[in-house]
């Protein structure tokens, strides 16, 4: 007699057993291995991309050949092209975890995602784009990431999380085998999470982790301990770390370093360090250490931490002028007071480095010796260029004013250079000066340097930023010479920028001009074709001057970008808010049609690019052609010596070139709907334009050497 024995299928999800048996028949086994089957296809259709294994972490199977069915469904999935949905299945999973999170799914969620995302091909999903919905409902959302491989990036920055949204996030972490960034950064975390996220990472190793943002979060030293775990251990290192503002201290930042140097791949694949915001004042020799030996570091932000900056500079000498770029480190100060033997070596890093773009010390309080280094030490480095170098807020004053004049012109490798807010004051002048004669600056930033300077000398300072921006070879692209409070001896400079060809980004905010100021920025822009972004705001501008800026607008196409003037506009607004309203439409309106792309040029705006290119040229032209055309008319009413009428008629065809190229290049014919591209460069007409002054001015000054002489003109 048969005994026919159910069969007992068991799954354990979340530590939940749930138990299935078949009925006492022949065939139960073979229902078994259906449920299995089916299961596994279920589990491949809302889950395409992972590994079943990843998602059934146990299959016991007796005997081990049933499991056949389970690996050719695997095996026929992998390299397919079934089409898996919008961003990886993620509306089919996100439904799923609504299912067993026993919440409600949200058609909206399911939009956002399968439309806006994958229309930008984002791979970054940020929770503060949900952030209307409630804590619960975030959930789901979240743990539809746990086996999705379409996202990399998971933000939840500046995000006020409930309890189980953190836990989520925590689980996805330990089961995500996608997740190559984390952006946690000012979400209230505090040690306890650290220590969590610490035991999430160190359970999966096959997290593809490369970015960790954990910054403004009070984690203190404690939490960096427990970071440092998984830092330390991580497979293939790391590429970008964020711990600032974090409350750290030399303890917590030395157990950090520590566990970047005794992983070997940190420093191949460890590229940006933020650790800005601790206290760094304690010993941190393993920091130094880490920085001293060769690595991968192209950002440091050690700002505000306290640090030494002499001290510092002996590590990055020795392990970081291969690579690092950007090096911040504002808000600090120099050591002690025999911080000067520190300095060769602060001179030989900015000798030696070889990559160096980006450098910030400002309100670092800077010795003068210090400042002399650094600038010596740019200046010998033949191996880089446009270098950014931020110097404000360091309280230069007259010395640090003298060592700028003296040692600025030969840094050839800087490309922008900020030395606002350091009371220069009349020595401003004379800094802008030897500024000017330095052709590789094109981004200039002197504001707040006169606030306390006696009026008799702004004239002088004025007159020397007047004097480089009017320089023919002048290279600067961008001045800013903000919060200075000139009124109106900022009028010079407003006038000097009607033909200026150089300038194309200008913040003169702050200045007070009033509006004869406006009026006179106004005219200005009504011929300068080469500026396109000017702040103006805090300068005491009514609504005339705004209506004058408004009308001057209509006649320029360079201006794309003028920064709302709110402050001003509000007084304004007080007073008459519909004209108001209607004036600054109408620049914003004229900013529009400027940023927008024309295939037709113009003809005003043509004409203003080319003209201003040609005017002086055509000036020292008209007066040779006058001088030219009444010496031939004099021999020829003198009858005596005439030269061969060849010749005349050579000089006469040469005027008629002359003046044939002017009218080429202020033709009376309207530029309206001429396609620009169809008409002459204007490089073309100057050079015409020389060749004719080269011809006139040779042949001029040979006949009044001798004047009763036969002209020697050419005959061809």
């Amino acid at each position: 007699m048969a005994v026919l024995l159910s069969v007992e299928l068991c799954l354990t999800v979340c530590d939940r057993v749930y138990t299935y048996y078949t009925t006492h028949e022949e065939n139960s086994s073979h229902e078994v291995d259906t449920m299995v089957l089916s299961l596994g296809t279920a589990l491949k259709n809302i889950f395409p991309s992972v590994p079943l294994t990843h998602i059934i972490r146990k299959v016991d199977i007796q005997p081990a050949k049933r499991m056949q069915q389970l690996d050719e469904l695997e095996r026929a999935t992998l390299g397919g092209t079934r089409d898996m949905g919008p961003c990886g299945g993620f509306s089919t999973q996100y439904m799923c975890m609504c299912d067993y999170h026993a919440l409600p799914y949200r058609e909206e969620v399911a939009w956002d995602v399968d439309t806006i995302y994958l229309s930008h091909d984002t791979r970054e999903l940020y929770l503060h784009d949900f952030d209307y919905l409630e804590q619960k409902d975030l959930i789901p959302i979240i743990s539809a990431l746990e086996y999705n491989t379409w996202f990399r990036k998971l933000r939840a920055s500046h995000s006020k999380l409930s309890h189980e949204a953190i836990e989520r996030i925590l689980h996805v972490v330990s089961k995500s085998l996608s997740l190559e960034e984390i952006y946690l950064d000012n979400i209230g975390a505090k040690a306890e999470f650290a220590n969590k996220l610490s035991l999430a990472l160190l359970s999966n190793s096959n997290i593809p982790l490369q970015k960790l943002d954990l910054s403004h979060n009070p984690l203190e030293d404690k939490g960096a301990v427990h970071v440092s775990n998984p830092i330390g251990r991580q497979a293939k290192g790391l590429s970008h770390l964020n711990l600032s503002y974090c409350g750290l201290t030399g303890k917590g930042v030395n157990m950090l370093a520590h566990s970047l140097s005794v992983n070997k791949y940190m420093c191949q694949t460890l590229t940006y360090v933020n650790l800005a915001g601790n206290s760094l004042r304690d010993d941190v020799n393993n920091l130094y250490n880490f920085l001293a030996q060769p690595n991968a570091l192209k950002t440091l932000d050690l700002s505000s931490t306290e640090c030494a900056i002499d001290a510092l500079f002996g590590a990055l000498l020795r392990g970081c002028t291969s690579s690092l770029a950007h090096l911040i480190l504002s808000r600090n100060g120099f050591g002690s007071k025999k911080s000067r033997e520190m300095l060769p070596s602060f001179k030989q890093y900015f000798t030696s480095t070889l990559a160096l773009k980006t450098l910030t010390l400002c309100q670092c309080k800077l010795p003068a010796d210090a400042l002399k280094n650094v600038l010596l030490g740019l200046a010998c480095n033949e191996n880089i260029s446009d270098v950014d170098l931020d110097l404000s807020s360091n309280q230069l004053g007259s010395t640090g004013a003298q060592i700028l004049e003296s040692c600025i012109h030969g840094v050839r490798c800087l490309s922008a250079l900020d030395i606002s807010d350091n009371g220069l004051e009349a020595q401003l002048g004379p800094v802008v000066a030897a500024i000017s004669k330095n052709k590789s600056i094109k981004k200039l930033v002197i504001g707040r340097n006169l606030n306390n300077i006696k009026s008799k000398h702004v004239y002088h300072v004025m007159e020397s930023v007047v004097q480089m921006i009017q320089e023919e070879d002048c290279v600067l692209e961008s001045l800013s010479i903000n919060d200075s409070r000139l009124k109106t001896d900022l009028h010079n400079l407003l006038n000097a920028l009607g033909s200026n060809h150089c300038l194309q980004n200008l913040d003169i905010s702050g200045n007070y001009m009033g509006d004869s100021g406006a009026r006179l920025l106004a005219k200005a822009l009504q011929i300068n074709s080469k500026l396109q972004y000017i702040s103006y705001d805090r300068n005491n501008v009514t609504l005339q001057g705004y209506s004058d800026i408004a009308y001057a607008l209509q006649s320029n196409y360079s201006v794309k970008f003028m920064p709302f003037p709110v402050h001003d506009a509000l007084l304004c607004m007080k007073t008459a808010p519909e004209r108001t309203e209607n004036i600054m439409r109408r620049i914003q309106d004229t900013l529009y049609r400027n940023v927008s792309p024309m295939k037709y040029s113009n003809g005003q705006a043509f004409r203003l690019q080319q003209g201003f290119l040609l005017s002086s040229t055509q000036q020292q032209v008209d007066r040779l052609v006058l001088q030219t055309g009444e010496v031939v008319r004099t021999l020829r009413r003198s009858g005596s010596d005439l030269p061969a009428s060849n010749s005349l008629q050579w000089a006469e065809g040469l005027i008629s070139d002359a003046d044939s190229s002017k009218q080429f290049g202020w033709s009376s014919t309207p530029f309206y709907n001429i396609n620009t591209e169809d008409f002459p460069s204007p490089i073309h007409v100057s050079v015409h334009i020389l060749t004719c002054n080269f011809h006139l001015s040779h042949h001029l000054l040979s006949f009044l050497i001798s004047p009763t002489s036969h002209l020697d003109f050419p005959t061809n």
